[in-house]
């Protein structure tokens, strides 16, 4: 084979094999998580004529990528499915930007060696199990990377080029919002190099990226009265209840490197570029260098939840792989390729293991649940949950979030006052809430809300238990029925 071509088919290899563990783990290939069911729900309803809704004709931004809905419901509209199509496109992604790390490297260095760089993303367990996840992360890694490629390929001088990239940039921020952080970096940088000479440009590339995403923000405000989707909303006021900024950046951070070294070569790599660059005071090399850290730290200060567990570095993934390149490129010692590969062994086995573990989970939990809801509870029932995704998709009912991931309505009530619920959550407030909304069902994580289980109208008449849970937010789920007291209670409806 080709020797430019292998870093794709290894990759390509382990996600066949981690496409083998779903189906050991699970009997089946599907999600990772319930949140792409989330975006297969949104996706079915856009492809269907229903807008971009939750529940069908109920306009909403709940969710973090407008990009990821769009070409859903594209592949859906052309091959009438959701896993296969969902997971082609991330593995495409993936495979883009195994290519993308190549040019990189290719424009940083003058050496043949090169190729190193690519095999650095093609190793990454992380990327590997995002590839399949039926999640927006493999896309987004891509046009990031995509993004500091034209980065670096014409920085040396201001150029006309710089437009394009914020064309690149507006379509990563449509991807995820967090991607702006990474464009003010790439112009920070360049101002720096250039200062007023860049400016113009600069401005122009500023604007061309606010006006693909002046869309989706115009939308949120719609239907939020903010710039930032309900998902934001709904995460960032319990994240910044229960964590302090200095402790959840200084944990963040420690995590962060964490899952940089869990190729150890890949983090000798990195420590070794750093101190390369420097002592050789290459200050345009240090600035790159830093990104992936300075990244991991603005987006903990706006969304204190650090990557505590595999599923959960999909929000720091473009940094990792960023880290990864620019380590493989400036180090000297580590550009062997068996080293890399033996560092890379023991931590893609360990994810292949997580991957299958965290579709057997979301399978056996929220994807059963939602298929027996479908058969056991009438077409016009209303179903109140925590877990938004597969519950609606199989289920095919009216839902209430009691999270707020899709109803921003709620969260005046889950965490004003703080309550007893998960992070915080007013139980009380969340009961009034669904009150009002006259529920016919509630399927939530007794362990999320302890004491709004417990209460009398509520009869559990199903549950799911899983023995080895990895991704879910309970071992248990339960399904209750509600019986309300009195026909009085109709006036809060």
């Amino acid at each position: 084979m080709n020797k430019r071509w292998q870093p794709y088919f290894a990759f390509l290899c382990l996600c066949g094999i981690y496409l083998l563990a779903e189906k050991f783990r699970a009997g089946q290939v599907s999600f990772v998580s319930d949140d792409a069911w989330i975006f297969a729900q949104f996706a079915r309803n856009l492809a269907d004529g229903f807008g971009l809704s939750y529940n069908p004709g109920e306009p909403v931004p709940g969710f973090s990528s407008a990009l990821w809905v769009v070409l859903s419901a594209i592949a859906y509209k052309l091959t009438g499915q959701f896993v296969f199509p969902m997971k082609l496109l991330g593995i495409l992604a993936g495979l883009g930007t195994i290519a993308v790390g190549l040019k990189i490297a290719q424009q940083l260095q003058t050496t043949d060696e090169s190729e190193i760089a690519g095999w650095a993303v093609a190793l990454s367990p992380l990327l590997v199990t995002a590839a399949l996840s039926g999640m927006e992360t493999s896309l987004w890694v891509f046009l990031v990377v995509l993004g500091f490629w034209w980065h670096v390929r014409f920085l040396a001088q201001p150029s006309p080029q710089w437009l394009l990239e914020g064309f690149i940039w507006g379509m990563a921020a449509l991807t995820r919002p967090e991607s702006l952080v990474f464009f003010a970096l790439s112009a920070l940088h360049k101002f720096l190099e250039h200062r007023q000479r860049s400016l113009l440009l600069l401005i122009g590339m500023g604007l061309l990226t606010v006006l693909l995403v002046s869309p989706w923000v115009a939308f949120n405000l719609k239907h939020t009265g903010t710039p930032f989707p309900a998902t934001y909303l709904a995460k960032a006021e319990p994240s910044h209840i229960r964590f302090g900024a200095l402790f959840t950046i200084s944990i963040g951070i420690v995590l962060f490197t964490f899952w940089l070294a869990m190729n150890p070569t890949a983090f000798a790599a990195f420590v070794e570029a750093v101190k390369r660059k420097c002592n050789e005071r290459d200050w345009q090399a240090v600035f790159l260098l830093t990104v992936p850290f300075a990244f991991a730290t603005i987006r903990l200060v706006a969304h204190r939840f650090p990557p505590m567990s595999i599923y959960f570095t999909r929000y720091f993934m473009p940094a990792l792989v960023l880290a990864l390149v620019f380590g493989s490129v400036w180090s000297k010692r580590w550009r062997k390729l068996p080293l890399w590969i033996i560092g890379a062994i023991p931590s893609l086995i360990w994810v292949a293991n997580e991957h299958g573990w965290m579709v057997q989970n979301t399978t056996h939990m929220q994807v059963r649940i939602g298929k027996w809801l479908a058969q056991n509870t009438p077409p016009n029932a209303v179903i109140a949950t925590n877990d938004i995704g597969a519950i609606a998709f199989f289920s095919k009912r009216r839902i209430v979030d009691t999270c707020g991931l899709v109803m921003p309505e709620i969260l005046p009530f889950v965490y004003k006052p703080q309550g007893t619920g998960i992070f915080g959550a007013n139980e009380e407030g969340i009961w009034e809430f669904l009150k009002r909304r006259r529920v016919d069902y509630i399927v939530i994580f007794p362990n999320w809300y302890p004491r709004l289980s417990r209460r009398p109208e509520l009869k559990p008449i199903y549950r799911v238990k899983l023995a080895h849970n990895v991704i879910c937010g309970g071992d248990e789920m339960v399904v209750y029925q509600v019986k309300w007291e009195s026909e009085g209670d109709e006036a809060g409806r």
